[in-house]
C-alpha cells in the first residue's frame, strides 16, 4: 500500500486524544476531548466506563473525519493505550460491572496500612509493593465491602483492555503493565501466590489472556467501524501502558543517548532504561519494571500520585497565584503529597501528607507558586538518584515531558537540581507519537533508526545546569527538604488518625 496511515488513541486521566500519522511520521490529524467520565467523591475516584467508551469513539471519529475519503483507504492500523492502573470490571457478556475504580481511587488505602507482612510477600514476588491503585487491592476491597459486585465480575481489565474490547469485541491484554501487580518481570509469568498472600479469592483467574506487544491485536468490529468511520477488520494493536508509550514518544530508547526521563502530567513519573533492573541504586516499594516494548532491556519507573496537578491544588487553596510562575526564591519548603491515596513513589505510603514550612505573613503568591515547582523538582531528584541509569549513564541528558515541559524556568531549575542537561519535549502528544512508533515497528516493519529520525524526530531544546548562587541555593534547599521529610514521615500515620477522628466528629455534629 502506498503511503500508509496509522491511527493512535491515548485515553488518559485528563483527556482522550486521537491522532493520524503519515508514513513519514507527520501528524496529519488530531482530536481531543476532555475526560468527562471521571467521578470524584472524596476518596472514591471512578470513571463511567460507558462514557469512557463513547468519548474514545468520538475522539477517533473526529480525527478520522479530518482525513479525506480516499486517504482513509490507506489507514492500516490503530494502536491504543490508556491510563495504567485501576480496575475496569466486566461481566461474562463483556458489560461493565459498575464504574471503574481509577488509579486515583483511595478506598483501598486502609488495606495498605493494615497488610504490611502480606504486602512484603507480594513485593518479594513482583518487585512492586501493592498500593491503593493496584487492581489486586481494589479487588480485595470489593471482596470485603461489595462481594455481590465482585461475584458478577468475569474479567478484571485495565482501561486499554476495556477499549480493545469495545473496538473489537475481544478480551485480550499484554503483560507489561500487569506483571508489577500479578507476576514476575524476570519470567513474564503471572503467579497465583499473589492472590494467596493477599487472601484474595479471585485474582489471576480474572485476568485476560495475554500476548506480547506487537502480537496482541484484533480486528475492528463492524459496529465500531461504523461508529467511527473506518473499515471493518482494521488491525487494532494494543500498545504498552500510557507511561511507556509516552516515554517512547519522548525518545527513551529511540533517540541516541536518551536513557532517562520525567513526565509532569496529572501525575509525575520518573523513569530510566536498564539492562538489568536489579542494579538500581535503590528500588522503593512503588517502583515498577516493564519489559521495553521496542527492544532489549527494561523500563524502570516511579509512578507518583502527586504531579503537576499539585499546582492546581495550590491554586485552589491560595488566591492570585501567577501561572506560569517565574522563579521566586524563598525559605518555603513544600512536601507535595495532596492526593487522597497518599504517595506511591519514590515514597510508598498511603498516609503521606503535604506540609508547608517557612510560611509567614510576608509570603507572596509568587513564592507559593514557585514553591510548588521546586517541590516537584526535588521529588524528581530523589527518584532519579534511586533509579540510576542504563550502563551507568546517570549523568546523561534527561528528557522532560508533560505540561511542565513548556515551562523553561521549571526545566532550568530541574536541570540545576539534578546536575544534568534537561531536554524539553514541547511538541506535545508524546504518548500518541510513541504509539505511532510502536505501530510503525510492528505494522510497517520500521527499523530502530527509522523510529528515532522519521517517527519521533529530534528532541527539543536542551538546558544546561546553572552554576553559582542558584546552584548553591538549590542544593541547600534540597538537603533541607529531605531532612524535614525524614523527620515528618513517622508522623504521617498519626495525622491520618487525627483526620479520621475529625471526620467522625463532623458526622456526629455537622455544625
Amino acid at each position: 500500500m502506498m503511503d500508509p496511515i496509522l491511527l493512535a488513541l491515548d485515553c488518559g486521566t485528563t483527556a482522550v486524544k486521537a491522532a493520524a500519522f503519515a508514513a513519514d511520521g507527520r501528524m496529519i490529524a488530531t482530536a481531543e476531548r476532555a475526560n468527562g467520565a471521571l467521578r470524584r467523591d472524596g476518596v472514591r475516584v471512578e470513571q463511567d466506563m460507558t462514557v469512557t467508551r463513547d468519548e474514545a469513539f468520538a475522539a477517533l471519529r473526529d480525527c478520522v473525519a479530518q482525513i479525506d475519503a480516499v486517504a482513509r483507504g490507506r489507514i492500516v492500523g490503530l494502536v491504543l493505550t490508556g491510563q495504567g492502573d485501576g480496575l475496569w470490571p466486566v461481566d461474562a457478556a463483556g458489560q461493565p460491572v459498575g464504574h471503574a475504580m481509577t488509579w486515583l481511587d483511595g478506598r483501598a488505602r486502609g488495606l495498605v496500612a493494615e497488610m504490611g507482612p502480606q504486602l512484603d510477600a507480594v513485593q518479594a514476588i513482583t518487585g512492586s509493593r501493592p498500593t491503593a491503585a493496584a487492581a489486586s487491592l481494589q479487588l480485595l476491597w470489593l471482596q470485603r465491602h461489595d462481594p455481590d459486585r465482585l461475584a458478577a465480575i468475569r474479567h478484571a481489565l485495565r482501561l486499554k483492555e476495556w477499549l480493545l474490547l469495545c473496538l473489537t469485541g475481544q478480551i485480550a491484554g499484554e503483560p507489561t503493565a500487569a506483571l508489577p501487580v500479578w507476576g514476575r518481570w524476570q519470567t513474564g509469568d503471572v503467579v497465583a501466590e499473589v492472590s494467596d498472600h493477599l487472601g484474595l479469592g479471585r485474582g489471576i483467574d480474572l485476568l485476560p489472556p495475554f500476548a506480547p506487544v506487537g502480537q496482541c491485536r484484533a480486528p475492528l468490529s463492524s459496529a465500531a467501524a461504523a461508529a467511527i468511520g473506518l473499515s471493518e477488520g482494521l488491525p487494532v494493536l494494543l500498545g504498552p501502558g500510557d507511561v511507556q508509550a509516552t516515554f517512547i514518544g519522548m525518545g527513551l530508547g529511540t533517540r541516541p543517548g536518551v536513557q532517562r526521563g520525567s513526565i509532569f502530567g496529572t501525575s509525575s513519573i520518573h523513569a530510566c532504561l536498564q539492562n538489568d533492573p536489579s542494579v538500581m541504586t535503590e528500588a522503593p516499594a512503588g517502583a515498577m519494571v516493564q519489559r521495553f516494548a521496542l527492544g532489549e532491556g527494561y523500563l524502570c519507573f516511579h509512578p507518583s500520585f502527586n504531579g503537576a496537578t499539585l499546582l492546581h491544588h495550590l491554586a485552589r487553596q491560595f488566591r492570585d497565584l501567577p501561572n506560569p510562575a517565574l522563579p521566586a526564591w524563598s525559605g518555603l519548603i513544600l512536601h507535595p503529597f495532596l492526593e487522597p491515596g497518599g504517595e506511591r513513589a519514590p515514597w510508598t505510603d498511603p498516609d503521606a501528607k503535604s506540609a508547608i514550612l517557612g510560611l509567614t505573613a510576608s509570603t507572596t503568591p509568587a513564592e507559593i507558586a514557585w514553591m510548588g515547582r521546586e517541590a516537584l523538582a526535588f521529588v524528581a531528584c530523589h527518584s532519579h538518584a534511586m533509579l540510576g541509569g542504563r550502563d551507568g549513564q546517570q549523568n546523561g541528558a534527561l528528557s522532560l515531558g508533560g505540561g511542565l515541559a513548556a515551562d523553561p524556568h521549571f526545566a532550568q531549575f530541574l536541570a540545576t537540581t539534578l546536575g544534568c542537561p534537561v531536554q524539553r519535549n514541547t511538541a506535545g502528544h508524546a504518548g500518541l507519537r510513541g504509539l505511532a512508533a510502536i505501530g510503525a515497528r510492528y505494522l510497517l516493519g520500521a527499523t530502530a533508526g527509522d523510529l528515532g529520525t522519521r517517527w519521533l524526530g529530534p528532541g527539543g531544546d536542551s538546558l544546561a545546569p546553572q552554576t553559582g548562587a542558584v546552584a548553591e541555593y538549590a542544593a541547600a534547599k534540597f538537603r533541607t527538604f529531605t531532612e524535614i521529610l525524614q523527620a515528618v514521615m513517622p508522623l504521617w500515620a498519626a495525622l491520618s488518625a487525627l483526620r479520621a477522628q475529625a471526620e467522625t466528629l463532623t458526622e456526629q455534629d455537622p455544625t
